[in-house]
């Protein structure tokens, strides 16, 4: 573990240090850890991590809310903003700790955590590929989007899934299913990217566990050809992988984001 951890900060130090690589404000900005408070807590998490290892109006933004350590500002996260009522259904609040909270609620969370009007607006991008669109434009464009928050002072909150190839009940038929969802921030990638390119490198915080990790968002391999998005290829992150079945095909859909694009 020691091992991983070394050559994990070494490969870090070397990206930060690289101009053509593109990161957050303050580099050594620890993982904000959804643990500390509630297993369904990501999405206020990445609110909190995303807005603290930003620009500096993000950081103003978020220290309004105050509390001696994380677990204290998100409960007030959650209280304040999780607790009002959904934009898609007014009767449930935003968040909840059985399923936790969707990204558009998400995106309406952190614009009333903005301190000031004329601030960027967080909005949600959705990367399915469009009609027009094939993998390699797609992941040139989950490239811009993404280098674009970061460039704005807010790094972007992705949200990824964990799909199975299965069939569903009932059926013969194999597809992507989905099994669990998960948001992310990340937190550094390159400047730009090749015209050929399959993939590109990632550095992000996982907030289950409060984690600084690396990965790869890359073009979907032949066989996989009938996703209809990127794979997040984040093999430290175990989301859903306790729902496989043995011997399943299964890996990360990066399906949106949210950032100031």
């Amino acid at each position: 573990m020691r091992i991983k951890i070394l050559l994990f900060f070494c490969s870090t130090l070397s990206l930060l240090a690289d101009p053509s690589w593109l990161s957050i404000t303050p580099p050594d900005q620890p993982a904000v850890n959804q643990l500390a408070t509630d297993g369904n807590a990501c999405g206020p998490a990445c609110l909190l991590d995303a807005f603290r290892s930003g620009g500096e109006k993000w950081q103003k933004s978020i220290a309004k809310v105050q509390g001696d350590n994380d677990h204290e500002i998100l409960k007030k996260i959650i209280r304040l903003y999780g607790k009002k009522g959904s934009r898609l259904d007014p009767k449930k609040a935003r968040w909840n700790g059985r399923y936790g909270v969707n990204a558009v609620d998400l995106a309406d969370m952190a614009n009333e955590l903005r301190s000031e009007a004329w601030m960027s607006k967080v909005t949600q991008e959705i990367f399915f590929k469009s009609p027009r669109e094939n993998s390699p434009d797609l992941l040139k464009r989950v490239h811009k989007k993404l280098a674009r928050s970061l460039k704005k002072g807010l790094p972007p909150i992705i949200r990824v899934r964990r799909v199975a190839f299965r069939s569903s009940p009932g059926s013969i038929q194999k597809n992507w299913l989905n099994l669990k969802s998960h948001f992310l921030v990340i937190t550094g990638l390159p400047t730009k990217i090749p015209k050929n390119a399959k993939s590109f490198t990632v550095t992000y915080h996982d907030p289950w566990g409060g984690k600084k990790l690396q990965g790869r968002v890359q073009i979907p391999s032949e066989n996989e050809a009938s996703l209809p998005t990127l794979i997040a290829n984040f093999p430290q992150s175990g989301i859903g992988k306790n729902l496989l079945e043995a011997g399943e095909h299964s890996l990360l859909s990066l399906s949106s984001a949210l950032g100031a694009f």
